[in-house]
């Protein structure tokens, strides 16, 4: 099938699961981590290899962002795994990974990049620059790495960080996103809509009669299985902007206004409130609000997965991703 369709069933899991979660979501049992301060960054590394066909209660490492004035750099990266957190970097503020089968992490932080060393569950400089760093993401497929620093400037780091370029074509931006097709979406400094930038160069036009004159605006990275389009909610409303320029409003809103989201692996939706971090398994809540069903559904939750991986050997495909394009 087409990569639209591709797009369109992402689109409708990220829907009907943040739906669910305005009405239910935000409850005591869905908390994986407390803290006394915001939490202003999630990510949950997922790559096109990851399967959404396992059979597994159990979420993925989780990093994340705390920020606290009291510390260097006013705020600190750490990783949960499982039910405990460690600390992985203080001075850190935002962490990427790829969409593709490389596994490494990176984080941005006030002097630079570091990559993650999972064995002593802590961080590593990477790259020869010292940038005050807001906001990183990794390109898809390649060792460039994408960064927006404190000046609101973005720069693209490669050749295994030794070499640094300005992006010409953003002349000042509040914050971005990459999709999985390395297009740049970001905010423009003192503006409250995205703009696209494509991988070739272009600046697109948006063509979409849906930009509201926003009072705030949030820019999501995408779900993995997400192709040429980024999620954002904007005045708590989801939208879907499209790398040709166009657009669409989701027919969901958010009453409260988590401080920070992860899409990132399709099969867990996480979002940060009040210092809490809240988990959704996709599966889960989409049975639930497709047959109303609270008992039993650990039970049909593996028999769907288990259909869907009969179908996807049967066409000798891999993962969620190939099985519904």
């Amino acid at each position: 099938m087409s990569a639209t369709l591709t797009l369109t069933a992402a689109c409708l899991v990220l829907s009907a699961v943040l739906s669910h979660a305005t009405q239910k979501l935000f409850q005591p049992e869905q908390i994986i981590f407390a803290s006394d301060f915001n939490i202003t960054s999630i990510i949950v590394p997922a790559d096109s290899n990851i399967s959404m066909l396992q059979e597994s209660s159990e979420i993925p490492n989780v990093f994340f962002t705390v920020s606290d004035p009291k510390l260097e750099g006013g705020s600190c990266i750490y990783v949960l795994q499982g039910l405990s957190a460690y600390e992985v970097i203080e001075g850190g503020r935002d962490t990427t990974s790829d969409f593709s089968s490389d596994t490494s992490i990176y984080f941005g932080t006030k002097n630079g990049i570091y990559i993650y060393d999972p064995d002593s569950l802590s961080a590593k400089k990477y790259g020869l620059f010292n940038d005050d760093i807001r906001q990183l993401q990794k390109a898809n497929g390649t060792d460039a790495i994408y960064i927006l620093t404190n000046e609101n400037q973005l720069f693209k780091i490669e050749a295994n960080g030794s070499k640094k370029s300005r992006v010409p074509s953003v002349a000042c931006a509040s914050e971005f996103v990459l999709d999985t097709s390395n297009n740049i979406y970001y905010i423009a400094c003192g503006e409250f809509w995205p703009r696209v930038l494509r991988s070739d160069g272009s600046l697109i036009e948006l063509t979409t009669n849906l930009m509201d004159d926003f009072t705030e605006i949030k820019l999501l990275r995408p779900a993995f299985l997400m192709d040429k389009s980024v999620p954002f909610i904007a005045d708590g409303d989801l939208y879907i902007l499209y790398s040709n320029g166009t657009g669409e409003k989701k027919e969901f809103s958010l009453r409260e206004r988590p401080s920070a989201y992860s899409v990132d692996a399709a099969i867990y939706i996480l979002a940060a409130l009040d210092g809490k971090i809240y988990e959704f398994n996709v599966m889960e809540v989409l049975l639930k609000s497709m047959f109303g069903l609270a008992d039993g559904i650990g039970d049909l939750t593996r028999i769907v997965l288990q259909l869907v991986d009969k179908a996807k050997d049967k066409n000798n495909i891999r993962g969620y991703h190939s099985f519904i394009k």
